[in-house]
């Protein structure tokens, strides 16, 4: 075997442990963060150097304020998703993180399963909780965090009023939406208010994947009055969510949903989950069949796309990513604290690592390109 293939062959290797450790350490990293990075009161990391530059912008970061932890819990959703447990969470853990991985600031946002638990009222009282306490850690730290709002859809009118009150009131720098609200998925028609007043605000959009609808993907229930378990039994986040996000994406191209509100800057998790390997599939039957209200072509409008770089992308996604997004939208993301602090160290460090990205690209990729969607961190 030349030199050359095997080096190709162990960093392929390499790289499928790294990532295989991620998964892992997903779950098992949820029992031993409260020993992970602590930070001073200050919100610098303790045993980090003082003149240590800050770099990264995290444009897929988590928080879970108190109440709204006692919301899932009391929703039966005590393990989100599938997964083991909810982490812990607390603005003063969250900056110990960030100093680990050189995370200059982290974009707060709601994760799966979102805030509407079947009551609309309740719903709407739980973002409000939510985006007041978001507002506050950016308040307290303006430069080191970002804010997400979230939104209690599927209720439309208490949506709209809330994102109101999250950009006119608490200077929310964007919101976060789940790829479905109870089986209505991102480009359905009944969303329709909420893209146009995002669109008329130029606003900034985090997709995140929450537990799939559709009927094939849901499991056996558990006990009575509790969701059901995931299919084959593993944690939606492990295969699901990528093709949840794949959904969505894929609806908001056909349904022609981008090309109606073309000022929303959208940001994709997951290094663009299995966008990328659909493209040219779903592009090539799109035009065959004429199934889409898309008048642009399916690569035109993933390319206007921003992607986010959180999960185990290096090698594979990684490469898939780049042969079809622009990459002046590629950004970074660590999707901490359901990636648990160490777990975020080492994927960040793969990536720094990469032979895939020039120093142009890591620069570009870690903090530059997030700059024209939050302009006030330009001068933080």
């Amino acid at each position: 075997m030349s030199e050359r293939r095997k080096h190709t062959t162990t960093e392929i290797s390499t790289g499928r442990r790294q990532a295989l450790a991620g998964v892992i350490g997903l779950a098992a990293g949820l029992s031993t963060m409260s020993g992970a990075a602590s930070a001073a009161p200050d919100g610098s990391s303790k045993g980090r150097a003082a003149t240590a530059p800050l770099r990264r912008i995290d444009v897929h970061a988590h928080y879970i304020p108190d109440q709204y932890r006692n919301a899932l819990e009391a929703a039966g959703q005590g393990k989100p998703s599938g997964m083991p447990a909810i982490p812990p969470w607390s603005v003063e853990r969250h900056l110990g993180m960030m100093d680990q991985v050189d995370i200059a600031t982290a974009m707060l946002s709601i994760s799966a399963p979102g805030l509407h638990f079947g009551d609309d009222a309740a719903a709407r009282r739980l973002a409000r909780y939510c985006n007041e306490e978001g507002a506050k850690a950016v308040q307290a730290y303006p430069a080191r965090f970002g804010l997400f709002a979230a939104l209690p859809l599927p209720d439309v009118d208490g949506s709209l009023a809330e994102l109101r009150y999250a950009f006119d009131t608490l200077r929310a720098d964007g919101v976060v939406m789940e790829s479905n609200y109870h089986s209505i998925y991102l480009g359905d028609a009944r969303l329709d208010p909420i893209f146009a007043e995002l669109n008329r605000r130029k606003a900034t959009v985090f997709i995140h994947p929450t537990d799939p609808y559709c009927p094939c993907c849901q499991g056996q229930a558990q006990t009575p009055g509790q969701p059901p378990l995931p299919p084959l039994g593993y944690p939606y986040p492990m295969i699901e969510f990528i093709f949840e996000t794949t959904r969505a994406v894929f609806n908001l191209i056909l349904t022609g949903t981008l090309e109606k509100y073309p000022d929303i800057r959208i940001i994709v998790p997951h290094a663009g989950a299995a966008v990328p390997v659909l493209a040219a599939r779903v592009g090539a039957i799109n035009g065959l069949l004429k199934l889409g209200r898309n008048k642009t072509s399916v690569d035109a409008a993933i390319r206007k796309l921003y992607y986010d770089l959180a999960g185990a992308p290096e090698p594979v996604a990684l490469s898939a990513l780049l042969q079809v997004a622009d990459p002046a939208r590629v950004l970074y993301g660590s999707d901490y604290p359901f990636t648990p602090a160490p777990i975020a160290a080492d994927l960040a460090g793969i990536l720094d690592r990469s032979p895939r990205l020039t120093p142009a690209m890591r620069q570009a990729f870690m903090r530059d390109n997030a700059l024209p969607l939050f302009p006030r961190l330009a001068t933080s």
